[in-house]
């Protein structure tokens, strides 16, 4: 497939938060006990995730934790529609991380959201978003 150059799309209106979720102990039982709970939760709410899914340790089949995109006003919002959801509320994860993300590049938004270099220099020395 010969390179292209990806296309400008608008920066998404939602603020986005990254959601690392690493298992603890017993999370085979828990996650087989919480699966439905948590199936049912995320398509409830299926908008609100750019992604989400399972994680793997690179070379291995077994689960070892989730990642999360979740659209969000803010991280108070992002942790109420987590906490929703059966895998959280079951103690599956021994932890769980939130992070302010920034959809900039990719399939999932469908090109870039900068024009040029220019456009988003300050973002690099940590300036506003």
């Amino acid at each position: 497939m010969p390179a292209t150059e990806p296309p400008y799309v608008e920066r998404l209106k939602q603020k986005c938060f990254l959601v690392t979720c690493r298992d603890g102990d017993d999370s085979a039982r828990l996650r087989t006990e919480n699966l439905a709970g948590h199936l049912e939760h995320v398509e409830r709410h299926w908008q609100r995730y750019v992604t989400a899914g399972p994680i793997r340790e690179p070379g291995q089949e077994a689960l070892c934790g989730s990642v999360f995109l979740v659209l969000a006003d803010d991280l108070d919002d992002a942790k109420e529609l987590m906490n929703g959801d059966p895998y959280i509320t079951s103690g599956l994860y021994r932890s769980i991380e939130y992070h302010e993300f920034s959809n900039s590049i990719g399939q999932f938004i469908g090109g870039k959201i900068w024009k040029d270099v220019q456009s988003i220099a300050h973002r690099a020395a940590g300036g506003p978003t």
